[in-house]
């Protein structure tokens, strides 16, 4: 590959030139100062890239996505469905049995209270952070129960499918629900929104009378009054007080399918199940609230198109990334071109940019920028998300998306390509060992409170709907040596 050499001490020179108003006398010598003054060296080398599918996407994200759209970029349509398990708050989920108002007309004296209790009404509902597309856009949503929840210790990609695996109860008396919404439903008054980021959810009923999942012969008004009398059971009650037996043996989770509509995809930031019931005391409503949250389990089954993604694939003129199972950008870097002839050299800083081709069609339901991309080398991907690995900064990187500059800038992977090329010499290298890929990520910050520090706790796939052409013609790796 062809290199640019710019001696640094030749900058400063100029610099000095154009600034001095005196006598240049002493022209000759400054120079020859500067030159024993300033050892380093910088040079420019050129960078090859081309677009790649993604491959084992894995379903770990903070957000659900939920919803159906079409790509304009690619035509291709991308479909949304969340899964989600809820938390258990232990012996604090519902007050006494006999704090729960039975009707009189109801009432036996001869059976226990517990098998007597009911549930008025329960809903799910799922609070939207954000969304793409088109905010009015009719959409439709199945509720269904899960009859197994996820496994510890196995992997799931965004791909799999949970009906297909018998992950979801079917038959009579099963959780079977629909809802028809709109993003923006104004759930909220106005005063309201202004105080919450999460000024929309999404309500689905589970008021159909249904089965017990372990004795087909027990049946419940709706699902609420299921949880109460578990939850009463002197049997079940103790599967409340551990949130592992409570997924396994009470309430697997649910899995939230689209059912119809285009338009609109929603970040679910959190699901949270209510049961309403009737104190005793007063006879006035009572709640009882399920949360579900990242961490106890949420995921995202994508579905998409991949015939018109091969057609991106294809594109000789620039490189894509799309999430979330879309397109990465693979780069080879000229790591022997820089090295060759500095082996005694220290490489002090080697700096990438990455810049942006902007959309070549405004549209108001145009995917967003993708914010964050994560630098890896190709042969290390799986590894770095299976393993939960965040950004080290030392063979792996972050960079952001620059408005001013529009692109993403890595300031120094110097310590990645000195580590390649070490190992190139050692001989402990593939084919790839010069690759790397860039894949939108989210990222995790959390604070250290004795010093009020940001640090780095998770990486994950961008689940979101973000798309991003970038220029493969003009990818420059520039590069300064210390000469020793």
């Amino acid at each position: 590959m062809r290199q640019r050499f710019i001696p640094l001490y030749l900058f400063i020179y100029i610099l000095l030139l154009g600034s001095c108003t005196e006598s240049t006398d002493t022209i000759g010598t400054s120079l020859t100062d500067i030159e024993k003054t300033f050892n380093d060296t910088a040079a420019v080398y050129p960078v090859s890239s081309k677009s790649i599918k993604a491959s084992n996407v894995f379903a770990r994200s903070r957000n659900g996505y939920l919803g159906m759209m079409k790509d304009l970029e690619t035509d291709c349509y991308i479909t949304c469905n969340y899964m989600t398990q809820l938390r258990t708050m232990g012996d604090n989920q519902f007050p006494e049995v006999r704090s729960v108002h039975i009707k009189p007309e109801k009432y036996n004296p001869n059976i226990d209270r517990w098998k007597q209790v009911e549930a008025d009404s329960c809903w799910l509902e799922l609070y939207i952070q954000s969304f793409v597309g088109d905010s009015l856009s009719p959409m439709k949503v199945n509720l269904k129960e899960m009859a197994e929840p996820y496994k510890e210790g196995v992997t799931y990609y965004i791909d799999f499918d949970p009906e297909a695996l018998n992950m979801v109860r079917t038959g009579k008396g099963t959780v079977n629900s629909y809802m028809t919404y709109t993003t923006s439903n104004h759930v909220f008054s106005d005063a309201e929104r202004a105080k919450t980021s999460f000024a929309n959810y999404i309500s689905i009923g589970l008021n159909d009378s249904i089965y017990d999942k372990d004795d087909p012969t027990i049946k419940y008004n709706n699902y609420g009054t299921y949880l109460m009398r578990k939850y009463f059971n002197p049997d079940t009650h103790n599967y409340f007080l551990n949130q592992y037996n409570f997924t396994e043996k009470i309430c697997p989770g649910f899995y939230i399918k689209h059912a119809g509509g285009i338009g609109n995809i929603s970040t679910i930031y959190v699901a949270r199940l209510v049961v309403a019931f009737v104190s005793e005391v007063n006879e006035q409503p009572m709640y009882s609230a399920f949360a579900g949250t990242e961490e106890v389990v949420q995921r995202t089954y994508v579905e998409q198109d991949e015939t018109e993604l091969q057609k991106l694939l294809n594109n000789d003129q620039c490189t894509y990334i799309k999430s979330p199972d879309g397109i990465w950008t693979e780069l080879e870097l000229p790591v022997e071109d820089i090295m060759t002839g500095h082996e005694q050299d220290t490489l002090n800083t080697a700096r990438l940019f990455i810049p942006r081709v902007n959309n070549e069609f405004i549209n108001d339901y145009a995917f967003n920028v993708p914010k964050t991309l994560l630098m890896v080398p190709a042969d290390s991907v799986y590894n770095f998300f299976d393993k939960q690995q965040v950004a080290n900064f030392r063979n792996t990187y972050l960079a952001s998306y620059g408005s001013k500059t529009n692109g993403y800038t890595f300031n120094n992977i110097s310590i990645l390509i000195s580590n390649l090329y070490r190992k190139k010499q050692a001989g402990n290298v593939s084919e790839n060992w010069n690759k790397v890929v860039l894949i939108p990520v989210e990222t995790t910050y959390s604070t250290v409170s004795t010093t009020s520090t940001q640090v780095l706790t998770k990486v994950t796939h961008d689940m979101s709907m973000s798309s991003t052409k970038l220029n493969k013609n003009d990818l420059k790796l520039s590069v300064i040596y210390s000469r020793k």
